[in-house]
């Protein structure tokens, strides 16, 4: 789950990073009150026998729309065999939809149907926070919201994402009065300038790697940063950066491919990328170990890691990302993307808000400010310079919207124009369906081409499609069957493997909520837990506590509890009680003890995307105590341990890890149960040091139950 930062009452305090959460969380609550998706949706179904494939296709001459084709007029090969065209289309939506005419969704999991099923288009206004500047965010406010205005029918449906979100928090709603509102308040939400960082990662690698020249002749800024930084970490935050934001449009485009079949666009508003790729330049000097040095902090007592406790920052934390970032290739995972976006049928439309940008000398970590990079120049711009930086940029822009079918609004001071040309290659296309002549379920990549007839006519398509295995149409018909008629043990391990998301770097809060029967009713409880990183903060160093509120999925009041999270073991488990049967709503908000500002979080729980165990961790960072953990991701020092409620009176009880596929390691779990009040808890421990880095599954059987779980384990 993705974490916000905000305040309480009126008063605009937020920080400006932190504001473009309150812009995201509320453009996301034109859902209905603020309710947020957080469910994976299941692959799209396929036929038995049969696979029926979408053609989406743009037919133009001289840069417009051909409006007058009919069936007879294209041909649709699939890997070079001739197909037979069963459904045609024009699809064309012209004018504007009043916001009263669009029906907006109740609840999630209403919005979730309804983008699945929906007769209308899925777009995703992606807001590239990292590089767009504060005056190109304030510049495409106006174009953006006129843009969705113009663009959406009443069954059309939109979501916003950034960076720092999880696809899985996407919310798709009709309504753009919200967005509207927000991006008029806050249109300062780009931070490719910004001179101060205010990630806390950030804020370690400028600790990690001050200028040492300033140092005397310079002042701490009064938010205790360095007015200056060295050349590692201006280079060790854009590759971040970068990475951050490809991972996170990988992360968008799987989750489109499970919402649904048909064509879906993807509006980038961003600055472009330099695409980074290994840099040697970036390791020599290296002098720190990426192992954590145990030590005596200024208490006296024995920490694992005495740089963290002395300095405020981990200086094996930020070598060993030093040496993990210096060997990234965001060209090659850009290259993924475009082969990833053609199989999920995801289009690209991206929009640079700075239009023709200027050489002046940036303000703050740019990559043009950066030796690093000009010493990498040829690997990154061949053209050397901030100019040739600047069209790299641009061209990387094209070749995503080129190999996606998409358009890229580059190089340009008009909007306006732009937005339009958009909008109008969005409006007008033609919808093909045919049956598939190969009826191999070989789980393939297969190539389609779209021709038409008439001369004169540039066409744009879908590029192919990947065809089901024997084993999804397997399951997709035991998915549609009784649940009498179902495998319970195959459908338990593939329904835990698709939880495993990818797990965000630098969140600084993630929470969680397991659910299990206990007495005949449904019984939550929550895991609330903080990134190492913030109790270096000086307002977190005393700790925390988290006021958790529960309402239904129609947002009634359920309950209010509170917790304390402590400095040393910066996770806690809250007790929910019951929970209604259909599903609730979970809000968390963490305030350092000291006071300041909040991290919040939003869970919104059914039977579908509730956690049936609780995860405990034990490593290095923990001692001998076993602390609460809300994400399933560990490394090979660790233990772990999965506990589930089971039926008053159970006594034994047995356990099994699993690779992928569902097949018996040979690892021993330990199993046993246990009574604490009124309930019976059984339990699994292992250690994870003779597993490769992976993912796995343990199998916990207790009495009648058996629950399957899934967790990632990494180098």
């Amino acid at each position: 789950m993705d974490s916000h930062r905000g305040t309480e009452g009126t008063e605009n305090t937020e920080r400006p990073g932190q504001l473009l959460q309150v812009v995201i969380a509320a453009a996301l609550a034109c859902a209905a009150a603020a309710v947020l998706l957080a469910q994976q949706q299941p692959p799209p179904p396929f036929r038995a026998g049969t696979n029926f494939v979408h053609v989406d296709v743009y037919p133009t001459a001289k840069g417009a729309i051909v409006p007058d084709l009919t069936a007879t007029d294209f041909e649709v090969l699939e890997d070079g065999a001739p197909q037979k065209i069963e459904t045609f289309e024009h699809v064309d939506l012209r004018g504007f939809t009043p916001e009263e005419a669009k029906a907006e969704p109740n609840n999630a999991r209403e919005a979730a149907s309804m983008a699945e099923t929906t007769k209308g288009r899925l777009f995703v206004i992606f807001l590239d926070t990292y590089f767009v500047n504060v005056v190109g965010s304030h510049d495409i406010r106006k174009s953006l919201v006129s843009f969705l205005n113009r663009l959406l029918g009443p069954d059309d449906m939109f979501a916003v994402m950034t960076p720092d979100m999880s696809a899985m928090d996407l919310s798709f709603a009709r309504r753009t009065d919200t967005i509207e509102d927000n991006l008029r308040r806050f249109w300062f939400w780009g931070q490719r300038d910004r001179m101060f960082p205010e990630d806390p990662v950030e804020q370690e690698y400028a600790e990690c790697y001050p200028d040492v020249s300033q140092l005397q002749s310079q002042a701490m800024s009064s938010q205790g940063q360095l007015s200056g930084q060295t050349q590692i970490a201006r280079e060790m935050i854009l590759r971040r950066r970068e990475k951050k934001v490809i991972d996170a449009l990988t992360d968008l485009t799987i989750h489109l491919r499970g919402v649904r079949e048909e064509r879906k666009a993807v509006i980038a508003i961003t600055g472009g990328w330099v695409l980074f790729r290994e840099n040697r330049l970036l390791t020599q000097g290296q002098t720190q170990q990426a192992v954590p040095r145990v030590g005596v902090d200024p208490t006296g007592r024995l920490t694992p890691d005495v740089s963290a406790a002395n300095l405020g920052y981990s200086k094996s934390n930020c070598e060993r990302d030093r040496m993990s970032l210096a060997n990234i290739d965001d060209r090659q995972s850009l290259y993924d993307l475009y082969d990833l976006a053609n199989r999920s049928n995801v289009s690209f439309y991206p929009v640079n808000p700075m239009g023709l940008e200027a050489s002046g000398k940036p303000m703050g970590p740019r990559e043009e400010d950066s030796q690093l990079v000009k010493g990498e120049s040829d690997a990154i711009a061949p053209r050397g310079g901030i100019i040739g930086l600047a069209a790299a940029r641009s061209d990387n822009l094209r070749g995503l919207a080129d190999n996606t079918d998409g358009i890229a609004v580059v190089d340009t001071n008009n909007l306006d124009a732009g937005m339009k040309r958009i909008g109008a290659d969005l409006s007008s296309y033609y919808l093909l369906g045919y049956a598939s002549t190969n009826a191999k379920l070989d789980g393939k990549f297969r190539k389609i081409t779209v021709r038409v007839k008439r001369a004169g006519v540039d066409v744009r398509a879908r590029r192919g499609y990947r065809a089901p295995t024997q084993k999804e149409v397997e399951e997709g018909a035991m998915a549609e069957a009784p649940a009498s008629a179902t495998s319970a043990p195959a459908s338990a391990i593939q329904v835990a493997l698709d939880g495993l998301a990818p797990v965000r770097p630098g969140v600084p809060l993630r929470t969680s909520v397991s659910a299990g029967d206990v007495g005949g009713q449904s019984h939550g409880w929550l895991v609330a837990e903080l990134d190492s990183s913030l109790f270096h903060q000086p307002e977190w160093a005393g700790g925390a506590v988290a006021d958790i509120a529960v309402f239904t999925q129609d947002e009634i009041p359920l309950a209010n509890k509170r917790g304390v999270i402590t400095s040393d073991q910066r996770a806690i488990v809250v007790d929910l009680g019951e929970l209604p049967a259909d599903g609730a709503t979970v809000r968390t908000k963490v305030t350092p003890q000291s006071g300041g500002l909040p991290y919040t979080d939003t869970i919104h729980l059914d039977e579908a995307t509730s956690r049936r165990v609780l995860l405990s961790r034990r490593g290095p960072s923990t001692g001998v105590r076993y602390v609460p953990a809300a994400v399933p991701q560990f490394s090979r020092t660790e233990r772990v341990r999965i506990d589930v409620p089971v039926e008053t009176g159970t006594t034994a009880a047995s356990a099994e890890i699993l690779d992928r596929a569902g097949k018996p390691i040979n690892v021993p779990v330990h199993a046993s149960t246990r009574v604490e009040g009124a309930i019976t808890w059984a339990t699994a421990e292992l250690s994870l040091a003779p597993l490769a880095a992976g993912d796995y599954l343990v199998r916990l059987t207790a009495g009648n139950q058996s629950v399957v779980t899934a967790f990632r384990l990494t180098p």
